[in-house]
């Protein structure tokens, strides 16, 4: 081996740990999987997030383009919390504009007049619980300097800060405008970071009912309200004791849509559903919304678990090594480990398995090349249920394979007495030695002659 090859070996040994700690830095990531209920979700679109591991664990047409309605003032009063600190002490004053937008629209209101007082709280409180949508408008007017379009350009640019790629807003309160939509993902967006980043707003959601303050225009206690979703009173037949708030969202143009909060033994789940019918085959009023949730909730409280699928340091497989000194093979293993959130009813074993080799690592007979650094990265194994990807984890040597020096070169002086160069400089050397000899050969023969005849002479 030339001092060329040597110097070189440290080297493509630090490449192949850099490589390895990149990867391994940034692993491959697992598809969501998700499960499916074995009875009937009548809502048209649906996610449900478990909160504790931030895993999505049911949806149904969840990228379908659907329309908010009052699940907006979600997103309102965020914008309102961005720009208010003092909630309690800062007062806005109802402006005529506000009403004049509502007229006519049958608005859902807790009953604000012109010119009425009402302090950012009690206008939340209004926006949340009763879907007040004098409150929003309001709220917005403001919030966005004596402007609701900035207002709605404010909402927009925050949908689009948290990730939302399939929501518009044109309105603080989800009145029907057909250039205001959004989906059943990008809702749940919305709704999990306002759980996640606004405590207060949580606070308010989830209250099941509330005492308006005076105004200048009413007197204490002017207005009990109550949160519109059903499933917070206890009277209702649609009372469930796990759930809470968080906002509803109903129009015509819309159908039910209901966001809610659900906690059980230490479990913790966001449910968006959108699109729930609002009459049955006799026109009469339904609500399948309700029975969407507690049935979700129950399902999932009852059948999920947080389960590792895959251990660390697992061995899968081996692959040769050629010029090993300690060995001329290497046992590849899982880099990491898996866990996720699991429905207790499938089997794991149910899982199928998949070894994924980078080609261009190999030899040409399949085969790796020593060095080979412990971590070092050769592929992927991945675990997969009805052809839906679970995870996918790196694939690493578990040990040192040093390389042999006398294997190598011994091998590379193989390679060179077999190249077709070094036969043919042999070859060339040959009759070089053939055509040497015979020029010897009929030089000699020919200074023999002339000794003869030398010897004659005499």
């Amino acid at each position: 081996m030339t001092s060329r090859k040597i110097r070189s070996i440290p080297v493509l040994i630090a490449a192949a740990m850099l490589i390895s700690l990149i990867i391994a830095m940034f692993p491959p990531k697992a598809s969501a999987l998700t499960f499916t209920p074995n009875f009937t979700i009548s809502s048209e679109a649906a996610v449900m997030i478990n909160l504790d591991k931030d895993v999505v664990v049911y949806t149904k047409n969840p990228d379908k383009k659907m329309y908010p309605a009052s699940l907006t003032k979600i997103m309102t009063a965020m914008i309102v919390l961005d720009n208010v600190s003092d909630l309690d002490n800062t007062y806005f004053e109802a402006p005529l504009a506000v009403f004049d937008e509502l007229y006519g629209q049958n608005a859902s209101s807790v009953g604000l007049e012109r010119g009425e007082e009402v302090s950012v709280t009690d206008l939340l409180y209004s926006l949340m619980l009763k879907s007040a949508c004098e409150s929003a408008g309001v709220l917005a007017y403001h919030v966005g300097g004596e402007s609701t379009a900035n207002f709605v350009d404010m909402m927009n640019k925050k949908a689009k800060e948290i990730g939302c790629t399939g929501t518009n807003f044109v309105n603080p309160h989800g009145l029907y405008d057909d250039k205001q939509y959004t989906n059943a993902n990008d809702m749940a967006l919305i709704a999990k970071y306002a759980v996640d980043n606004y405590p207060k707003l949580v606070e308010i959601a989830t209250t099941p009912e509330y005492e308006m303050h005076a105004t200048n225009v009413h007197g204490e206690g002017w207005a009990h309200i109550y949160h519109t979703n059903s499933m917070l009173n206890r009277s209702s037949s649609y009372y469930y004791q796990y759930a809470k708030g968080f906002k509803t969202g109903t129009l015509d143009e819309s159908g039910r849509n209901l966001v809610t909060l659900g906690s059980r033994d230490g479990n913790n789940y966001l449910l968006v559903t959108m699109g729930s019918p609002m009459y049955d085959e006799n026109g009469d009023s339904v609500y399948l919304h309700y029975d969407d949730h507690k049935n979700l909730y129950e399902w999932a409280f009852e059948n999920f678990e947080y389960k590792q699928l895959l251990q660390s340091n697992k061995e899968i497989t081996e692959l040769q090594v050629r010029f090993g000194e300690s060995s001329d093979f290497v046992r590849l293993v899982t880099a990491e480990s898996y866990s996720c959130m699991w429905l207790k009813t499938i089997d794991a074993a149910r899982l199928s398995e998949k070894i994924t080799i980078d080609e261009s690592l190999l030899n040409e007979d399949g085969t790796i090349t020593a060095p080979i650094s412990k971590g070092q990265v050769f592929g992927t194994y991945s675990l997969s249920m009805s052809g839906e990807e679970v995870c996918s984890v790196p694939l690493a040597a578990q040990d040192d394979v040093t390389l042999s020096q006398l294997a190598y070169s011994w091998d590379k002086a193989k390679q060179f007495i077999s190249s077709g160069w070094f036969i043919a400089a042999a070859a060339i050397a040959a009759a070089l030695i053939v055509i040497y000899i015979i020029i010897y050969a009929v030089s000699s023969k020919k200074k023999k002659r002339r000794r003869v005849r030398r010897k004659r002479k005499f």
